[in-house]
């Protein structure tokens, strides 16, 4: 049980507007009953000094029943979430908060009973305890009922808020990627190597051009897609990879170490792709500073480390890519990537994402 949480929820700042909000109008309905005839008991003490000392009087109470009867609810939030268990949980809430707060008034009446803060003077009767509870039980039901449905139009609200953003966060993470890969120097780089394979090896050349052609349909089919298989994402820089080592030849080793796993395993789209690519645009790559890649599984994590040669000078980069991978995990409400750097190596720590998720 996280008690902290529960003292963070039950003591912030909205809940002691409601109980201002909820305490202030009491104190009120009894003048107001008290000055048209309806209370004569109380018409007959009244006075504004005795209005100010029942304003007291309804905090007390009301502060009481509200942070008692909220605790109870989170309390209940963390033993008994109302997914797959509401029959019970209703009952359960009920039962405790209606218990709660008929204890709490009954001793508030009987600790201020004969007190300048209590309205009735003399000794309190049966109907009066019975009377007194009743009501603050049905304030009491109302508000939590008030509160439980908040709550459920947030839990109902979020997912579609959060689809939303997803939705426009993806589409701006495939036009970043698609701009970052269409970029003049990477088209300058790629047609380079084209053309120098063209005139060295025609057949080389025309698997160049299908890998470039597949790697670019595949960017563009999954622009509108949450997350992919992790098959297919493999799959897909793999034949980006291959484009790679077409332009840097030796100077980019790539190491695969992806257990065969009976699990549906999923990420977001490009989201290796635009690890490996972060990899590639900051470091030195040649024959004699090689960039070795390796790309394996740990645990429910697609671990991606590369050894550093960074480039001197300034790096063409937006600096988007790995934020925007952040970004789709948090708006996926799971686990966030990570991204760790020693003297050695860089390491990149994707989730993968279950199908049931």
């Amino acid at each position: 049980m996280d008690w902290l949480k529960i003292r963070q929820e039950v003591f912030k700042k909205g809940n002691l507007i409601t109980v201002l909000v909820v305490g202030f109008f009491p104190p009120f309905v009894g003048a107001g009953r008290a000055l048209f005839g309806f209370e004569p008991l109380i018409e007959a003490n009244f006075s504004l000094g005795k209005l100010g000392l029942g304003f007291i009087y309804s905090y007390i109470v009301t502060a009481s029943l509200f942070y008692g009867s909220f605790s109870i609810i989170q309390i209940l939030n963390q033993a008994l979430p109302w997914k797959g268990n509401i029959a019970r949980r209703i009952f359960l809430e009920v039962i405790l908060v209606l218990s709660y707060t008929s204890l709490a008034q009954l001793i508030i009446l009987w600790t201020m009973e004969g007190s300048p803060l209590f309205y009735i003077e003399g000794d309190l009767s049966l109907q009066d305890y019975l009377g007194s509870v009743f009501f603050s039980n049905t304030i009491t039901i109302i508000v939590v009922a008030l509160l439980e449905g908040i709550y459920f139009f947030r839990e109902w609200r979020e997912p579609i808020v959060a689809a939303e953003r997803l939705q426009k966060e993806n589409a701006q993470s495939q036009i970043a990627n698609l701009r970052a890969q269409l970029d003049p120097h990477f088209m300058f780089n790629s047609l380079n190597v084209l053309v120098g394979l063209i005139r060295q090896d025609a057949k080389k050349a025309e698997s160049f051009v299908e890998d470039f052609a597949r790697v670019y349909r595949h960017m563009l089919e999954v622009n509108q897609r949450m997350v992919v298989p992790l098959e297919e994402e493999i799959s897909f820089t793999q034949q980006y990879l291959r484009l790679q080592q077409t332009r840097f030849e030796s100077g980019l080793k790539v190491e695969w170490k992806l257990p065969k796993s009976p699990e549906s395993l999923y990420l977001p789209p490009l989201s290796l792709q635009e690890v490996i690519s972060n990899a590639l645009k900051h470091n030195i790559i040649d024959a004699k500073n090689p960039l070795h890649l390796k790309i394996s599984r740990e645990g429910d994590f697609l671990i991606v480390e590369n050894n550093l040669n960074p480039r001197k000078g300034l790096v063409n980069s937006t600096g988007t890519g790995l934020a925007n991978i952040q970004e789709r995990y948090h708006l996926l409400q799971k686990a966030a990537a990570r991204f760790t750097k020693n003297e050695d190596a860089y390491t990149a720590e994707l989730p993968l994402l279950k199908l049931e998720q």
